[in-house]
């Protein structure tokens, strides 16, 4: 699976959720996802992930959050490519 990535660590609010949205659109149910490397939880973004038939696995380490959005269906897939 393709890999999206974008660090939102320093932007200040409203940017990271709406640089997420924008990225969401490139992602392709079965072949990529989107990795966000972010400050807090954004739970702005995941609150409006159901209604787009997405999906999000999140891990908190040193760097900050790191939150993985993908079509509902590539949990699987997704959490095997980013060895979980």
């Amino acid at each position: 699976m393709k890999e999206f990535f974008v660090d939102t660590r320093d932007l200040e609010p409203p940017a990271p959720m709406q640089v997420v949205l924008s990225e969401l659109q490139s992602v392709i149910k079965g072949e990529s996802f989107l990795h966000q490397l972010h400050r807090m939880e954004p739970t702005g973004v995941i609150n409006r992930l159901s209604s787009m038939g997405m999906d999000y696995y999140l891990k908190n380490s040193k760097e900050g959050y790191h939150i993985y959005y993908f079509y509902e269906g590539d949990r699987e897939a997704v959490l095997k490519e980013i060895d979980v």
